[in-house]
């Protein structure tokens, strides 16, 4: 059908993936033309699959996903990524398509600074392309001349860097590995680098555009500059490809850019910065030829894209403030004459790509990807529209008001103040008072709180902290050694110097100088506020996690401020020992016990072979992507575990504890022969009776065993489930051992079954006030460590928290066994983390 040309972008479809933020999403049409098909890749390492019924099918889906299917890590559990996944790239995506067929295949970018190398049809990891230092946000196909050889892959990162894969050919080798993958690597940008493949020049020649955040000269972020390359492949005695620069731009715009890309039909390259505008360039050269205002206030653009023909083009980028402009720059338009459509979403709208029909789809930090068509048959049921409008109005007020009544009643009660214990002076904590939000600081010498105001919400950002009100607090999260990530806000006035104001806040929390620059622009862009010019020397990029645009304001404490250590969310896990040095010592032991039991022996080849190969597998913990471990393997420790008795067994327990973290011996479909191995530890671990106490090597590492197995794969982890209440019968009976090793493991296994309970929709009442009796057990023995009862304490405060009446119904059955005086009993010489946890509960136990 003819579209109308005057006509608006609409919603036509939102689905919901994993339910974390959604950081980068792509077409993939991959095996079925008849559907569409799409790939997200979300803010906690999830990989999602969207399958919708072909657009001109009869039956379309609606708005709100029915008729799509939704698959959560196609791939199986061992494809989550370690940390969040910020671009995502499929050969479906190669444009022009190349007459050589390539094969199906998807890439993503992880923060982890690696790239991921799937399978297109079984979403199988099939290798990593390790070479970055830093986050990898930028993925782009480079097309061969006249599309007749492989497309290279070129990558951009946080670390200054683009590097050129030949992954396509990689891929074809069916090998495991992506060494040697990386043929060039161009260095020298100022900070981040986003990419875009350019049409070839010729058989011998290729090219590619690159652009960066820019630096910071005084206190203005400059040296931002568009690069065009021109790649030589190799000769044939040549290995790797060479860059050679042919042209730049610098500092056009007048902030860091965040993304570009190419568009054919234009023959143009687009890129979208901080400062609001997209800028349409010259392929040639790099050079602006139109600028692209976003309308009213100036939010950072993060991402851009071009959708449609001649006839129907238009220019896509998202912004932090939870919008989506669209630029019509169709031939009867011309970029003049019609204003930018503006279309809101309920938050920070992290990417947007084409759907190669003139729609496109956006990726939101709600959980959600969304299609937007200018096809009236396409186009979302009023209801659903009218439902849309409204979350996006209601998100819009939330961002610019003072709390509801909702998030009020949700607040700690002021007359329950004595309950809070600060933890630093000037803290500030929200409570609910007479109906209204008061803002408290803490106050440590009188060991009291003291009131300094009503929280309202005269703007979006304004707040108090440290005792000190502000036109605008913001979040800041900052990343620190070992994965995690530092929450931090800082505080700004209008018509403050933001670079001062970012020193300062450098200096408070001794933060590295790097991250000048970018804290200074943040606050500029959040605020509005350009600042005046001072002295300064140039500062490198930061590796800096940019906090969620629209996430919580300040007077939205629960659970931000309230709880910093509960729910639990996650597993805790025993790794130790997964080595050569380790697992040497546990096949001996297996090998000497092997010759001494009276029946069920392992053969020579299981004692030997088989347990050689298995040491090898789970030693080279670098290969737990594509390594696997077979079923002959596996049937050792079943044979061991439910057949050799307790004296012996011990060996097994702990191999099956480290073997229950790969991921493929923990897959799904293993669910039924972990079921057996963890139901035949706990009879082992049962079976000791009254000696139960006293013994440590089987109460242990069946312990060890049942905790690492919520942390392996989903079969390991369904089996645990099944399991729980005969795995809580064994913790209480182990809970009051002699030994601290043992104890630290019946904590750790409480632990992971209360966090499993509030993530799953497994959670029962009659399971929860087990968890509860197992606590109960662990306090009243008086043996444990501070580690143990601080595992103890958040599994208790989680099951406290769980939703609906099942939380309801332990809470009430808390409070009738005096739960709060335990606590101050316990948390007495456990720490300022047992402390902490404890002062939480108590607050749980007042709502």
């Amino acid at each position: 059908m003819d579209l109308d040309l005057s006509s608006e972008y609409t919603l036509s479809t939102q689905l919901l993936s994993d339910g974390e933020p959604v950081r980068c999403v792509t077409i993939h049409n991959n095996t079925a033309p008849a559907s569409l098909e799409l790939l997200s890749g979300s803010q906690g390492g999830i990989v999602s699959r969207f399958t919708l019924p072909d657009q001109d099918a009869v039956k379309k889906p609606s708005a709100d996903g029915a008729g799509a299917v939704l698959d959560i890590q196609p791939g199986g559990a061992n494809t989550r990524h370690p940390h969040q996944i910020t671009a995502i790239l499929s050969s479906a995506s190669v444009v022009p398509s190349p007459a050589k067929l390539v094969p199906s295949i998807y890439i993503t970018g992880c923060k982890d600074g690696n790239i991921r190398v799937m399978d297109g049809n079984t979403h199988e990891l099939k290798f990593v392309l390790e070479g970055h230092s830093n986050a990898v946000t930028s993925l782009s196909w480079i097309p061969s001349f006249d599309d007749s050889g492989d497309p290279w892959l070129v990558s951009g990162s946080w670390d200054g860097t683009a590097k050129i894969w030949d992954v396509v050919s990689q891929f074809q080798k069916n090998t495991d590995s992506g060494s040697g993958c990386c043929v060039e690597t161009i260095a020298g940008h100022e900070n981040t680098v986003s990419v875009a493949g350019l049409p070839a020049e010729s058989s011998t020649s290729r090219k590619v555009v690159t652009v960066s955040a820019g630096v910071a000269e005084g206190n203005v972020i400059r040296g931002h500059t568009v690069r065009i390359w021109r790649l030589t492949p190799p000769s044939s005695s040549g290995s790797d490809v060479k860059s050679d620069l042919l042209s730049s731009v610098a500092n056009d715009h007048s902030g860091p850019m965040r993304d570009v890309c190419y568009d054919a039909e234009t023959n143009a390259i687009y890129t979208c910065s901080n400062d609001g505008t997209v800028k349409i360039r010259s392929a040639e050269d790099g050079k602006c030829k139109t600028t692209l205002a976003y309308p009213g206030d100036t939010p950072m653009l993060l991402s851009v894209c071009v959708v449609g023909d001649w006839q129907t083009k238009a220019v896509v980028a998202g912004a932090e403030d939870g919008n989506v402009v669209v630029w019509d720059i169709s031939n009867s338009n011309n970029g003049q004459n019609r204003e930018a459509q503006v279309i809101g979403h309920t938050g920070c709208v992290w990417k947007v790509s084409p759907l190669g029909n003139g729609d496109f789809v956006t990726a939101c930090n709600d959980g959600h990807i969304r299609t937007f068509t200018r096809n009236p048959e396409l186009t979302a049921s009023p209801d659903i529209l009218r439902a849309f409008q409204e979350a996006v109005t209601a998100a819009q007020s939330a961002r610019s008001s003072g709390p509801s009544a909702e998030e009020i009643s949700k607040l700690p009660k002021w007359e329950m103040n004595v309950l809070t214990q600060g933890r630093s002076e000037g803290q500030v904590q929200v409570f609910q008072k007479d109906g209204k939000a008061i803002a408290a600081q803490w106050s440590s010498s009188s060991r009291t709180w003291i009131e300094v105001g009503e929280v309202t919400g005269t703007n979006a950002n304004a707040g108090t902290l440290n005792g000190k009100s502000y036109d605008h607090v913001l979040p800041i999260e900052i990343d620190v050694p070992g994965g995690g990530v530092q929450k931090l806000q800082i505080g700004y006035n209008n018509g403050e110097n933001p670079f001062v104001t970012a020193q300062q806040f450098i200096d408070e929390h001794m933060l590295d100088q790097n991250y000048l620059p970018q804290i200074a622009d943040y606050i500029r862009q959040r605020a509005g506020e350009s600042g005046p010019t001072l002295g300064g020397g140039n500062a490198a990029a930061p590796t800096i996690y940019e906090p969620e645009p629209n996430g919580p304001t300040p007077m939205e404490t629960e659970p931000t401020l309230a709880y910093a250590h509960l729910p639990m969310k996650g597993y805790k896990t025993f790794d130790a020992g997964i080595d050569k040095k380790g697992l040497t010592k546990v096949v001996q032991k297996i090998r000497e016990f092997n010759s001494s039991v009276t029946s069920n022996q392992l053969s020579p080849n299981e004692s030997e072979d088989l347990l050689d190969s298995l040491s090898i597998t789970l030693a080279t913990t670098n290969r737990y992507h594509s390594s696997t471990v077979s079923a002959a393997e596996l049937a050792i420790i079943h044979k061991m575990i439910t057949h050799w008795d307790a004296a012996h067994s011990f060996p097994a327990l702990d191999l099956a504890r480290m073997v229950v973290l790969h991921p493929d011996a923990s897959k799904g479909e293993r669910k039924g022969y972990w079921s057996d191995v963890l139901g035949g530890a706990l009879a082992l671990c049962t079976g000791l009776g009254g000696n139960i106490v006293k013994e440590v090597a089987v109460p242990m590492l069946t312990m060890r065993l049942v905790a690492n197995s919520y942390k392996g794969g989903s079969g390991s982890l369904g089996a645990a489930e099944g399991l729980v209440d005969t795995i809580l019968d064994c913790a209480e009976a182990c809970a009051p051992s002699d030994n601290k090793n043992v104890r630290l493991a019946v904590a750790t296994v409480v632990l992971n079954v209360s966090s499993n309970m509030y993530t799953s929709s497994l959670a029962s009442s009659s399971t929860a006030i087990r968890v509860l009796d197992v606590v109960g057990t662990i306090v009243g023995c008086g043996k444990y460590e501070p580690e143990a009862i601080v595992r103890s304490l958040v599994a208790l405060g989680t099951i406290l928290l769980l939703p609906g009446e099942c939380g309801s119904e332990v809470k009430r059955i808390a409070k009738e066994r005096g739960i709060g005086s335990m606590l101050e009993r316990v948390a007495t010489g456990h720490g300022e983390i047992g402390d902490a946890v404890a002062t939480e509960i108590q607050l749980v136990l007042a709502q």
